[in-house]
């Protein structure tokens, strides 16, 4: 093989591991625009499970802090939105590889009808954000017997 043709392989392997990096980031949720430009929005992994007696919202957020995240109910869904700072250093660091988002977040869930909005309680431990959303316990068919006057 010549080296012409040795150039040429390189090439096509790079471009194959920039297609991997780039297919990484799209199964992460996250844009394909550069993660650190202004106005990008990220979108943290979750989780969501549902149990007999509640919703259960996991979301990754390493880095954040509580009071960076704002969770709440409107419109028959749960918000969650904040923002991850940047660590980087400003000034002549050099940096050659920046793969961890930054910025604005936000993430939408739709509730489910029996979805009590008012018992909801959010935890922040260790980079995890776990929101648990209790079900309201079914209306219990009252059976009454009246007297007649």
């Amino acid at each position: 093989m010549g080296k012409s043709q040795w150039v040429q392989w390189c090439e096509v392997d790079e471009i194959r591991e920039q297609m991997d990096r780039l297919l990484d980031v799209a199964r992460q949720g996250l844009s394909v625009s550069v993660a650190s430009g202004p106005g990008f929005v990220w979108m943290p992994l979750a989780d969501v499970v549902e149990t007999p007696q509640a919703l259960v919202v996991r979301i990754e957020l390493p880095g954040v802090t509580s009071g960076q995240v704002l969770v709440e109910v409107a419109d028959g869904a749960l918000l969650v939105r904040g923002e991850r700072p940047a660590d980087c250093e400003e000034g002549e660091t050099a940096y050659h590889l920046l793969e961890r988002a930054h910025g604005s977040f936000a993430r939408r869930f739709p509730l489910p009808e029996d979805a009590d909005g008012c018992g909801i309680s959010a935890v922040l431990r260790e980079g995890l954000l776990t929101i648990t959303v209790p079900k309201r316990c079914p209306a219990v068919p009252v059976r009454r017997t009246l007297t007649l006057e």
